[in-house]
């Protein structure tokens, strides 16, 4: 097989998929801004709070944890990055994305992207158990979070409980003012509206992390498969001149050899 060849391949579909990945990341990373400055306005609403509406998770209660991998190699340490944070993981319930992860014991869920993709009811499932059932402490993401071309993190990112004072300071980063508004009644029992919000909240925050995971994921076999090309030119060039000093050496030999056989002749 021409490794080469393999790896101009790999190379090839992650230049396509770079920048659509990357575009979908931007556009989900602009909706989760609106959407958390949503969440920010409905939950820091005084009515709701003094009512007790929203009904929290007993915190001595084990976490939820996803980890989003990918289904493919040749990305860097993409998956690696996710194993290791895995291997230090002691006592929460775990969701396992991707066939680079290998499924042990302790994953309640394990399923390949491929899988995923006509499986995706199950994960919401057990978003909407945290937040119905209350079954965990909190819910957390554990994913490489794209930001740009060159810079890519490993991150644990907690979703739930909502944290208000971060959804504030986020607001006012983007320069929406969350404090001091008008406070709003709501007629009825609000609770049921307001779970359902925050599994939907949670629902497009798990697909944002997903499409950050993705484009990081292409973006670093991108570079990858760059850097491996690079190594094997440098690899052919570098058999190239020994192959051209071991032609020269065995040149000049014969010649040598042709003039000590006449000498000796003469």
């Amino acid at each position: 097989m021409n490794v080469k060849a393999v790896v101009k391949v790999m190379n090839f579909h992650a230049l396509l998929r770079v920048d659509a990945s990357r575009r979908l990341s931007d556009m989900y990373s602009t909706m989760q801004d609106e959407l958390e400055a949503m969440m920010s306005i409905i939950l820091s609403n005084d009515n709701l709070k003094l009512d007790k509406t929203l009904k929290l998770p007993d915190p001595k209660l084990p976490v939820l944890r996803i980890y989003i991998a990918s289904d493919l190699g040749f990305c860097g340490g993409i998956n690696t990055s996710i194993t290791a944070e895995l291997q230090k993981d002691g006592g929460s319930e775990k969701i396992v994305l991707g066939k680079k992860i290998r499924k042990n014991r302790e994953v309640a869920l394990y399923l390949t992207m491929d899988e995923f993709e006509s499986q995706q009811a199950l994960v919401e499932q057990y978003l909407k158990r945290a937040v119905k059932e209350r079954k965990w402490s909190a819910v957390e993401l554990v994913y490489n979070h794209f930001y740009n071309l060159s810079s890519i993190k490993p991150i644990v990112k907690r979703i739930y409980p909502i944290n208000l004072e971060d959804l504030e300071n986020q607001s006012e980063e983007d320069g929406r003012k969350v404090k001091n508004q008008v406070d709003f009644f709501i007629e009825g029992d609000a609770t049921d509206v307001l779970e359902n919000m925050i599994i939907s909240f949670l629902n497009y925050e798990f697909k944002i992390a997903l499409a950050s995971a993705k484009a990081s994921e292409n973006v670093m076999r991108q570079n990858a498969t760059s850097e491996s090309l690079k190594k094997l030119d440098e690899m052919e060039e570098e058999e190239i001149k020994y192959n051209r000093k071991m032609k020269n050496q065995k040149s000049f030999q014969k010649t040598i050899d042709s003039f000590v056989k006449q000498k000796s002749l003469k």
